[in-house]
């Protein structure tokens, strides 16, 4: 359970309870250097309640993050009380009931914050039993308990509800109470079942994020664009304004909070909260900070302030190097990496002036309740967190962040309000795991022994402050320097001469612990550089690392573990012979976390043996095989360990290969998972556990020891298969085959930037004055036309059923509600926007308002306006109504097209005014633009042709006006003719492929691909509709198949040009300008992001078509812009319903992951056509001019 059925307030004041409490004193929280810890005033703790329910409660201050510490802390209780597992409930993290005993940090919970409650229930014990001698009158030593149940000699007894009941009893853990001796234990130390997996295993968990309330409402938050960074005066100070109105036309709406520069909205649905926010017009000052080079982040943490510490210096290091046979100097690097919870953080909180609940995912809930009673300037003890399961992270992610969001828009509405972040939120916003610089200079004597280790680990601070406190002002945006960077910082090695330094600094970006803190890093390089010293003293790295273990534990673990691999001593690489281009190698580490302020303590010794595969033609690395030792000492649940290490090895396997953070102009730019891969289950290593038997020792954190050697093992196992040692993580494909193809200099060198190409300008803009000066002369010479005469609208029945049938589905056929529809307005009520090369027009309102509308056009003010493009006042219209195409509906046709529209409901909406380029904003040139390319008479019925046929090719050339899309323009913006015509276009920045050789595309299209197509906006052979394709099909949809049959015949019987050239500024190049670092990026984006669906039939069946990429017409374009286009909005509203939805990338990937992305998908799926080139100025300049569709 989350949450006690009883509060500690009521256990204190209730009768029918025994209670075990002992006063504490609660953890200062984190400390800045130089910073003096706020001591608190002591708390009465409860650890142990013994109610007359029959229920036994244990209380602890930690949470379990997945870690199964509430299996083994009730273990621990039912072991003391002789209970069974199910009459504990243990009461973890809840802030109204659980002591404080810090954040969730350190693998501490079982070594160090699970001591009291093992002697407050071993002092329940003893309290029980005595009560129940004196009731049985007979001696203490006598009684035995079984189940909560005790017992004397004679068969007499008593529950421990018995024991308690009319009673109140409080006792202090005396510290004196008995243990149960170790020969006796029933529970510890045996593998018990987690009792938080079967509610996991079938969805009856509530998690955070399922967590409801009555009247509850749901909020968003709009983030600064300053995004990842928490130290600047512009912190808390950038924001402008705020546009209300611009989320008018959203229901649901209940407020808009902005404090400062923190904005957030709350809706009555959660749809209607995430619409607002990507909605809401939020205006920010100009972000001017850069930060230093994150493409170099060695040199950037070099180049940050630092305050020394010299924790250890001992011998004469600068002679020992000095005299040392063979100098070695080498530098470490560890990449910012995400804490990446599989589910963004959510938060719920209920505001009241009397009381604050909060339910969170946080790792530290009264840390949390401590920021909150700051934010708000609220009493602390009038807080209460509620600490539920969520998607965890093994450190501190938005968890936080989220829960003050939730309390301050709760503030703001009076009721409960959830916020829910975004995936693009959680991995930019959260604090991450820092990078971290690790500098060696040592050597070896001539004798082949260690000369003399100096080692400097430099760390940038960890302190991320809750968002909210520094978007509101509540704390000032100043970069806080901690003394975190120690973890582990000296090597376990008896070195005679030996310095170890740490540099701490403040942080460069947002940045908190996580999984391993410093000790992760500092191990790497600690058992790195012992590996390579082996190796150039030529001793085998086991047998050297025994020379200067002098800890007998750890010696006899590494031992162990070397036995259990099967480990052959080595004293060089590259011994295990190729096979089918793939090398192999093993790789030895040893490591005992030692965490806390420094000195800190001690947790468990692990060692690892890692089995590597490198693929020398892709440059790929597996890790096959990981053979891990562990010393925990006491394990309370072995299996619950065993656990522990195995997602250890996961985690720190998919950090080393894998993971890390990318910074594009200053920002995070690793916003999904395409841009952050993670180890994938195929990936998952085979894993060996060697547990030592250890449990007469006491118990040793467990649950971050297991990943601390891993890096420095995998490094060295990659040496041993190469003869190349990596120094910098991830070790990914593309830094492997640099190696493999060059040097091993190379493969810690930092990838090149994609290619790029010069952005080509429009050339247009002179030649457009010279022929708006030709059209004014010609329209000097036309005759301005009348204007007709307006009607009373007609009346309702005025025309037949079957005529507006007729009219229905040729306005489908038209498309007239795709373009005189603005999104989120009415239908056919205009107000679309419709960028142009010569401006912006505003489609009009085609309804029969009478003012605003055509309600007051007679028959013949509308046909004139269809066949000529003359409005009923007598104005030129412009040609992007395409009545070059209307004015070849036959009369019948365009009469029911009429009769349609005039019945529809009156919708009154004033046009837009158009914004247009001179000339063109003189509609008069119109006249002229007409004399010159309006022609008539380009459809006729071809008697030769099928009557099919010739249906098809009136429907494509009239009212479906097919060619306004997909025939080129000229100057002019008049559609090109003869071989020219249906040869191919852009349209508000798609491109609309040619029609007049289908089969003679690079993917030919057949006449049952074409039906199925316009059918349903979907060919397994092509792909989707999007783009203005889209509702284009969904107006077909409308028609009966016959006429969607007859578009097809005649569609797939033209036999031009199959593509005619399009004006782009994308160019060709061979494939092979696409560099391979550029083409892995875009793999890794394509295996995060896109493969879940398209995974030509591999992948699993979601919701909707999943087309595969290897057919599709985009890629097989002279152009990528359609392939753009669609990355970066998606596809939101598709043709027809059972396509379903793609998501858009614009706000989760960066230009160059797109451009990367898009290089990939036509190098993989389009391989013999020519590489595209400018791709990451393509995407800019689209992402810029998205357009309206």
């Amino acid at each position: 359970m989350t949450h006690a059925t009883l509060t500690r307030a009521q256990l204190l004041t209730k009768s029918g309870v025994l209670l075990i409490v002992d006063q504490i004193q609660p953890p200062s929280g984190p400390v800045a250097k130089g910073g003096v810890p706020v001591i608190k005033p002591q708390e009465l703790a409860l650890f142990i309640a013994v109610n007359d329910d029959g229920k036994v409660y244990g209380f602890n201050g930690h949470v379990d993050l997945g870690t199964g510490i509430r299996t083994s802390l009730a273990q621990i209780v039912a072991e003391e009380l002789d209970l069974t597992l199910d009459q504990v409930c243990m009461v973890l993290g809840d802030t109204d009931s659980a002591p404080n005993q810090g954040a969730t940090i350190a693998s501490a919970t079982i070594q160090i914050s699970a001591i009291p409650l093992r002697n407050a229930a071993a002092e329940a014990r003893r309290f029980l039993l005595a009560r129940a001698a004196r009731r049985l009158a007979v001696a203490a030593d006598t009684l035995r308990i079984d189940s909560g149940v005790v017992s004397s000699e004679d068969g007499r007894q008593f529950t421990f509800a018995e024991l308690v009941e009319g009673e109140r009893d409080q006792l202090t853990i005396s510290g004196d109470a008995p243990l149960k001796r170790l020969e006796d234990y029933r529970l510890v130390g045996k593998g018990a079942a987690r009792v938080d997996i079967p509610g996991k295993a079938t969805g009856e968990l509530t998690y955070v994020h399922d967590m409801r309330l009555p009247d509850m409402l749901h909020g968003r938050v709009i983030r600064p664009p300053y995004a990842g960074i928490d130290s600047g005066d512009f912190v808390g100070n950038s924001l402008l304004e705020v546009d209300e109105s611009s989320i008018a036309h959203i229901p649901g709406i209940v407020r808009v909070v902005v404090i400062r520069d923190f904005v957030g909205v709350v809706a009555l649905r959660e749809e209607q909260a995430a619409k607002a926010a990507q909605a809401l017009k939020v205006t920010w000052k100009a972000w001017n900070h850069k930060l230093p080079d994150m493409g170099d982040i060695a040199q950037a943490i070099r180049d940050n302030p630092r305050v020394q510490r010299v924790v250890l210096d001992k011998g004469n290091v600068d002679q020992a190097l000095e005299q040392a046979s063979e100098r070695m100097a080498r530098t470490y690097l560890w990449p910012y990496q995400l804490h990446a919870s599989i589910g963004p953080s959510c938060g719920l909180a209920d505001y009241h002036e009397d009381g604050i609940r909060v339910w969170s995912g946080t790792q530290n809930p009264h840390l949390l309740r401590a920021d909150l009673a700051w934010l708000l300037e609220y009493p602390e003890e009038r807080i209460e967190i509620i600490r539920m399961e969520a998607a965890g992270c093994y450190g501190r992610n938005c968890a936080d962040d989220v829960c003050a969001d939730a309390v301050l828009l709760s503030r703001a509405v009076g009721l409960p309000v959830r916020v829910q972040l975004t995936r693009e939120q959680e991995h930019v916003w959260e604090p991450k795991g820092t990078a971290q610089l690790m500098e060696v200079d040592g050597g070896i004597n001539a004798d082949g022994g260690v000369a003399g280790y100096d080692f400097q680990t430099s760390y940038p601070s960890n302190g991320a402050p809750t968002l909210a406190l520094l978007l509101t002002g509540r704390v000032e945006p100043v970069a806080a320097m901690f003394e975190m960077g120690d973890r582990t910082s000296i090597p376990p090695y008896d070195f005679e001469h030996m310095r170890v330094s740490v540099n701490d600094m403040a942080p460069i970006v947002r940045a908190s612990w996580m999984r391993g803190v410093s000790a992760l890093p500092n191990t790497f390089a600690h058992e790195s550089y012992i590996d390579e010293l082996a190796f150039a003293a030529g001793v085998d790295p086991v047998e050297y690392r025994l020379r200067y273990l002098n800890d007998e534990r750890a010696s006899d673990l590494v031992k162990a573990t070397a036995a259990r691999a099967e480990w052959t001593p080595r004293t060089q690489p590259m011994q295990i012979p190729e096979q089918d281009n793939i090398l192999r190698g093993r790789g030895f580490a040893y490591a005992r976390y030692i965490h806390s302020k420094f000195p800190g303590f001690g947790a468990a010794w692990a060692a690892w043996v890692a089995d590597v595969a490198v693929d020398k033609r892709s440059g790929e690395v597996s890790v096959t095989r990981v053979v891990i030792g562990h010393d925990a000492g006491m394990m309370i649940n072995p299996a619950g360990v065993q656990h522990q290490i195995h997602g250890n090895v996961i985690q720190s396997t998919s950090r080393v290969l894998k993971e890390r953070v990318t910074f594009e102009e200053s920002a995070v730019a690793s916003k999904e998972w395409g841009g952050y891969p993670i180890l994938t289950f195929p990936q998952v290593p085979e894993i060996d556990v060697l547990m030592m038997p250890r449990q007469n020792e006491a118990p040793m954190g467990a649950g971050e020891s297991a990943a601390v050697p891993s890096a420095a093992a995998i490094a060295n196992a990659i040496y041993d298969a190469t003869g190349i040692r990596f120094r910098e993580l991830p070790i990914t494909a593309e830094r492997m085959l640099a190696a493999l193809k060059g040097s091993a200099d190379e493969a810690n060198a930092n990838p090149p930037d994609s290619p790029k190409a010069k952005r080509s300008k429009w050339l247009f803009g002179s030649l457009f004055a010279a022929f708006g000066a030709i059209l004014g002369v010609a329209a000097t010479a036309l005759p301005w036309r009348a204007e007709i005469a307006p009607i009373t609208p007609p009346g309702a029945g005025t025309w037949s059923a079957a005529t507006l049938e007729r009219g229905r589905l040729l306005a489908a056929v038209g498309d007239c509600a795709v373009c005189h529809t603005a999104p989120g307005g009415a239908t056919n009520a205009g107000g679309l926007a419709m960028q142009t090369p010569f401006g912006t027009l505003y489609s009009s309102n085609i309804t029969p308002d009478p003012t605003t509308g055509i309600g007051n056009w007679s028959y013949p003010a509308f046909e004139r306006a269809m066949r000529d493009g003359i409005s009923r006042d007598g104005k030129n219209l412009y040609p992007a109504f395409p009545y070059t195409a209307f004015r070849n509906i036959n009369d019948a046709d365009m009469q029911a097209l009429y009769a349609y529209l005039m019945s529809q409901a009156p919708v009154s909406q004033p046009a837009k005014v158009n914004d247009m380029q001179f000339p063109f904003n003189m509609r008069p040139l119109m006249a002229g633009w007409n004399a010159l390319f309006l022609r008539k008479g380009e459809i006729q019925v071809q008697p030769q042709r099928s009557e099919q046929w010739n249906r098809g090719a009136y429907l494509v050339n009239g009212l479906g006006h097919c060619a306004a899309c997909h025939s080129p323009r000229n100057l002019m913006g008049a559609e090109k003719g003869g071989k020219n015509f249906l040869a191919g276009g852009m349209v508000d920045g798609w491109e609309a492929p040619a029609l007049n050789g289908l089969s003679k595309s690079p993917t030919p299209w057949t006449e049952d691909q074409l039906f199925t197509y316009l059918s349903s906006g979907y060919s397994d052979a092509h792909g989707v509709a999007a783009g203005p394709m889209g509702p284009v099909v969904s107006e077909l949809a409308k028609l009966p198949k016959t006429d969607i049959r007859a578009m097809a015949v005649y569609l797939a019987s033209l036999d031009g040009t199959a593509q005619a050239q399009t004006h782009s500024s994308t160019q060709t190049v061979a494939q092979t300008s696409v560099t391979a670092v550029s083409l892995s990026n875009g793999r890794r984006v394509f295996e995060g992001s896109c493969q879940g669906c398209h995974a030509d039939g591999l992948g699993p069946k979601l919701f909707g078509v999943s087309p595969s990429l290897a057919t599709n017409t985009n890629l097989h374009s002279k152009l990528p812009d359609n392939l753009l286009k669609v990355i970066l909005q998606g596809i939101s509203n598709p043709a027809t319903p059972d396509l379903g939805y793609m998501p858009g990338f614009k706000d989760s990937l960066s230009n160059r992951q797109i451009a990367e992305l898009t290089a990939y998908l036509r190098n993989r799926f389009a391989s013999a056509e020519p590489a595209w080139q400018g791709l990451e100025q393509k995407v800019a300049h689209l992402r810029a001019n998205p357009g309206t569709h």
